[in-house]
C-alpha cells in the first residue's frame, strides 16, 4: 500500500518495532471560534513534537451536531499530521455512507475509524431521527469491497462505470470493560465478525480496569490474530468523572473507587491535575509493556504541555513503577471475566418454551430437510402467482408475527439468528449483527436502567455465542428496504431476502 508523504499513522502502526500515540479532538458545533483555534492549535504543536502518529477527530459525539471530521480532516492534513476520521452510521444510511468514503478517498483522507455512534440526540427542533441503515460490520465490508472490487452489483445502475481499489485503511472499536457475561460476549464475538470483515486495527472503549486490558489482549492472541490493537486512554476532570460515574456517558463505565480517588486528589493545591496526568502516564507504560500497539490519548481541557508531560512521564516510569499497578486499576466490583469467572466445562442453557417452540417450527418450516418444508415452499409458491391469495398470506402472517414478536413487516425477517426476538422492534439502532457498545450493566444505551439492551435478551434466550465458543459469526446483510411491509415468508421461498445473499457468499 503507497501512504502518503504526511501519513505517518500506518507507517507507525504497521511497524512493530514502534509504539503509536493518537489523540482525540473533539470539534464542537459550529465552523469556527475559539473552539477550533485551541484544537488547530494543539495540532500544530502535535505536529512539532512528531510522537503523536494520529489526530482522531469525532463524529457527532454523544448524537449531537458538530463540525464534520472531514472539514477538520483536511485542516489537520494541511498541517502535516495524519487525521484519523471517525465514520459513524447513526445519522448516514448507506448511499450517503459510500458518497462519503468516495470524498475521503478524493481528498486521500484514508484512515478511518468505523462505529455504529451514540443514539441521536437533540438537533434542530428536536431529537433527530437514527439511521442505522448499516451497523459497522456491513460499513467495513463495504469498505472492503471498495477496496478490491467495483462496488455495484450486477444489474445496478451506473454498472459501466469501473472504479479503481480505495486503498482505505479502516479500523473498528470493541469494549472489554463491559460487567456481565452477556454483554462482554457479545463485544468479543462482534470484534471478531468486524475483523473477519476487514477491519485492520483495533480501537478499545475507554476503561480503568487493567485486567480487562489484558483480557482483551490475550483473546487476540488465543484467535492467533496479528491485528494491531490500540487502548484508550482517558484522562477525565473531576466534573467529566462524575458524569462518567452516573452513566450518563454511553458504554462508559468510571468505577466509584476512582471517582473516590479523584476526589480526594481535589483537595489538593492544584485540585488534582497532576494526580490525574500521572495516573494517565503509568498507564501508557503498563499498557505499552503489556503489549499494546499503541495508545490513543483522550480527556477533557488537555493543553499540549499536559499531553507532552504524559508522555514524557510514561517513558521515565522504571520497571518496578510498571508492576505496581494497583495505582492505576479500578475494577467495577462483580464484573464477569473471560478468563476468570468462565468454566471451561460446556455452560448448560436452560430455553425458554417460547424459544424452543418457535425453534422447533422454524427447522420444519424453513429449512430444506423440515417435514412441513416442501407444504409451505408449495403454499408460498401458490401465493406468489395469485394476488388475492398473497393478499392474505401476507395479513395472516402479519398478524401472526405481530402478536409473537411485534413484527414490524421488514420483509427480510431474522428471528431466527436473534433467538427469536425482533431486532426492529426490540433495539432502537436495530442491530442484527450483534449489540453496539453503549450498554451499561445489561442495560440500553437509549432506556438505561428501563430496558435490557436487545441482545442480552437474546443471549439469555440461548442464542450461540458463549464463553466457551468465542468466535466471529457471518455478518448478516444489510435489509433490503424494498422490501419493506412485504411477506418475509414469500421473500425467503422465493429467494429475496438475506438468505440469498448469504448463500451467494
Amino acid at each position: 500500500m503507497s501512504l502518503p508523504a504526511t501519513d505517518s499513522f500506518q507507517a507507525s502502526l504497521l511497524n512493530s518495532d514502534e509504539f503509536t500515540i493518537t489523540y482525540e479532538l473533539v470539534p464542537g458545533r459550529g465552523s469556527g471560534g475559539k473552539r477550533l483555534e485551541r484544537i488547530l492549535q494543539l495540532a500544530e504543536e502535535a505536529k512539532k513534537d512528531g510522537r503523536i502518529k494520529a489526530l482522531s477527530i469525532t463524529d457527532n459525539p454523544g448524537g449531537h451536531p458538530a463540525l464534520s471530521p472531514t472539514s477538520l480532516g483536511l485542516d489537520i492534513q494541511a498541517l502535516g499530521i495524519s487525521p484519523l476520521l471517525h465514520f459513524s452510521l447513526k445519522d448516514k444510511n448507506r448511499n450517503m455512507a459510500e458518497s462519503q468514503l468516495f470524498e475521503c478517498h478524493r481528498h486521500n483522507l484514508p484512515n478511518l475509524l468505523v462505529l455504529g455512534g451514540d443514539y441521536p440526540r437533540y438537533g434542530f427542533r428536536g431529537q433527530a431521527m437514527p439511521v442505522f441503515d448499516l451497523d459497522s460490520t456491513q460499513l467495513l465490508s463495504l469498505i472492503d469491497h471498495l477496496r478490491h472490487h467495483p462496488p455495484l452489483e450486477q444489474g445496478a445502475p451506473g454498472r459501466v462505470m469501473e472504479l479503481p481499489p480505495m486503498d482505505f485503511f479502516a479500523g473498528c472499536v470493541v469494549s472489554p470493560f463491559k460487567t456481565m457475561e452477556s454483554e462482554q460476549v457479545w463485544q468479543y464475538v462482534k470484534l471478531l465478525t468486524k475483523i473477519h470483515c476487514g477491519a485492520q486495527f483495533v480501537i478499545s472503549q475507554l476503561g480503568f480496569d487493567m485486567k480487562k486490558y489484558k483480557e482483551l489482549l490475550r483473546l487476540i492472541r488465543d484467535q492467533h490474530l496479528s491485528i494491531p490493537l490500540i487502548a484508550n486512554v482517558f484522562v477525565p476532570t473531576l466534573s467529566v468523572a462524575k458524569i462518567m460515574n452516573s452513566g450518563r456517558v454511553p458504554g462508559v463505565i468510571l468505577p466509584d473507587k476512582l471517582l473516590q480517588c479523584m476526589q480526594e486528589e481535589a483537595k489538593g493545591a492544584d485540585r488534582g491535575e497532576e494526580a490525574r496526568l500521572l495516573r494517565a502516564a503509568k498507564m501508557v507504560a503498563v499498557l505499552r509493556d503489556m503489549g499494546y500497539a499503541g495508545v490513543h490519548l483522550g480527556g477533557n481541557n488537555l493543553s499540549f504541555s499536559s499531553i507532552s508531560f504524559i508522555l514524557d512521564r510514561a517513558e521515565a516510569f522504571t520497571e518496578k513503577e510498571q508492576e505496581q499497578t494497583e495505582e492505576i486499576h479500578f475494577p467495577e466490583p462483580s464484573t464477569w471475566y473471560l478468563y476468570g469467572d468462565c468454566s471451561h466445562a460446556p455452560r448448560k442453557r436452560n430455553f425458554p418454551i417460547f424459544f424452543s417452540a418457535n425453534d422447533l417450527a422454524h427447522r420444519q418450516l424453513f429449512n430444506k430437510k423440515g417435514f412441513l418444508y416442501p407444504l409451505a415452499a408449495k403454499i408460498s409458491d401458490l401465493a406468489e402467482k395469485n394476488h388475492s391469495l398473497r393478499h392474505f398470506y401476507t395479513l395472516f402472517e402479519h398478524l401472526i408475527k405481530s402478536i409473537l414478536f411485534r413484527c414490524r413487516m421488514c420483509g427480510d425477517c431474522t428471528l431466527a439468528e436473534s433467538s427469536y426476538l425482533c431486532p426492529q422492534s426490540g433495539c432502537p439502532k436495530r442491530m442484527i449483527n450483534g449489540p453496539c457498545g453503549g450498554s451499561r450493566n445489561g442495560f440500553c444505551e437509549v432506556y438505561p436502567k428501563e430496558r435490557l439492551c436487545f441482545w442480552v435478551r437474546a443471549y439469555h434466550r440461548g442464542i450461540e455465542p458463549d464463553c466457551n465458543q468465542i468466535h466471529g459469526l457471518e455478518s448478516l446483510p444489510p435489509k433490503d428496504w424494498s422490501l419493506n411491509t412485504s411477506s418475509s415468508w414469500l421473500n425467503f421461498f422465493s429467494g429475496r431476502d438475506h438468505c440469498r445473499i448469504k448463500n451467494k457468499d
